[in-house]
């Protein structure tokens, strides 16, 4: 079934794209770029249009933070919200989100143990940096840092099902994100 412009399958794709499109600047095209295109369009016999999303990118930036403002006014200052934003956000917005995730998995840390702790986060949600590295900058057995590893995810991950559970019916009632064929049935 196709969507309308600017709706999302789920909710963790809005917060996807809307995060996205907060990272990047709204630009008009420069004229070189239209000249380009205009060439492109009469000359090029293979050249086919994308079709258009429905939206300007000033729409689609509208779109985002309305999504974020509405993820943040659900979740308010959740854990599940700082996963969810420090997996999908940038810059020191993401950044002190997972701190505060790292802080939620142990509140206790300090000093090399809590280092460790905000690289494992990092690598819980944005998949970086490999256990191999982290075992050999600390030196700490693999097998050990994959442990913790382990039992740090399942904690963040049932928290941010959580999030995005509750994030489903505002967005859904926002028209942001499409009924599932799921919830339909269930």
């Amino acid at each position: 079934m196709p969507r309308e412009a600017g709706t999302f399958s789920c909710p963790e794709h809005a917060i996807a794209v809307a995060y996205l499109m907060l990272a990047m600047p709204i630009e008009p095209k420069n004229p070189t770029q239209l000249v380009c295109e205009a060439l492109r369009e009469r000359f090029d016999v293979e050249y086919e249009r994308k079709a258009l999303s429905g939206l300007t990118p000033h729409e689609w930036h509208a779109q985002a933070v309305f999504i974020v403002k509405l993820m943040e006014r659900t979740l308010g200052d959740s854990v599940g919200s700082h996963i969810l934003r420090a997996q999908y956000g940038t810059g020191l917005e993401g950044a002190e989100s997972a701190r505060a995730v790292s802080e939620w998995l142990n509140p206790s840390a300090q000093g090399r143990e809590r280092l460790v702790t905000d690289m494992l986060v990092c690598r819980i949600l944005r998949g970086r940096p490999r256990i191999r590295d982290l075992s050999d900058r600390f030196d700490v057995p693999k097998s050990t840092l994959h442990d913790v590893l382990q039992a740090y995810r399942r904690l963040a991950m049932q928290e941010r099902e959580r999030a995005l559970d509750a994030l489903a019916p505002a967005m859904v009632g926002a028209a942001i994100v499409q009924q599932s064929a799921r919830e339909v049935r269930g």
